[in-house]
């Protein structure tokens, strides 16, 4: 005998804030015609679904008599590395433009770093932050949308900032 499976016998699904989707955290770059530092054009890179953004302190130090042997010293540099896995849709303009800036020695020569953001969605709090990407690497693909994995080095002092303007809407 057998049972019977009925969609009323499954659970409701959990509210659309709940899980991973790639919805809540994007990362966009700033490239376009005009674009600058100060007057972004940013372009969707694609949606976060696991990320890291990790910020260190060298610290030089010294251990003496005068310190009973406890080190002593100060910060003498920071750094910084981002990496992500992300969806992004295929042949979007700023997932094209982070993977020519990896590819073309050119641009990468002349360029030498990009402008990104990091925005919560929700919110609309952001980081923008300088960084050279060191990997965009597609891990799956399908018809319409890619998986990447990315990776980077901070180039100077991350800026967090909130009111993020999404590209094609009024501020």
């Amino acid at each position: 005998m057998g049972t019977t499976i009925t969609k009323a016998n499954y659970p409701e699904a959990p509210s659309g804030s709940v899980g991973v989707s790639g919805k809540h955290e994007v990362v966009f770059v700033n490239y376009g015609e005009g674009a600058t530092a100060a007057s972004p054009k940013w372009e969707r890179v694609g949606g976060i679904t696991n990320n890291s953004f990790n910020i260190s302190l060298e610290v030089n130090t010294v251990q003496t008599k005068d310190t009973k042997y406890w080190a002593e010293g100060g910060i003498v540099s920071k750094s910084g590395e981002v990496s992500a896995e992300m969806i992004c849709k295929k042949d979007d303009v700023g997932q094209m433009a982070v993977e020519n800036f990896v590819e073309d020695d050119e641009t990468t020569e002349e360029k030498k770093a990009l402008q990104f953001a990091l925005v919560r969605t929700d919110t609309l709090e952001y980081k923008t932050f300088w960084a050279a990407p060191t990997s965009f690497e597609t891990t799956a693909d399908s018809e319409d949308l890619i998986q990447k994995s990315f990776s980077a080095t901070l180039l100077g002092a991350p800026e967090k900032k909130t009111g993020f303007v999404m590209p094609g809407t009024n501020p």
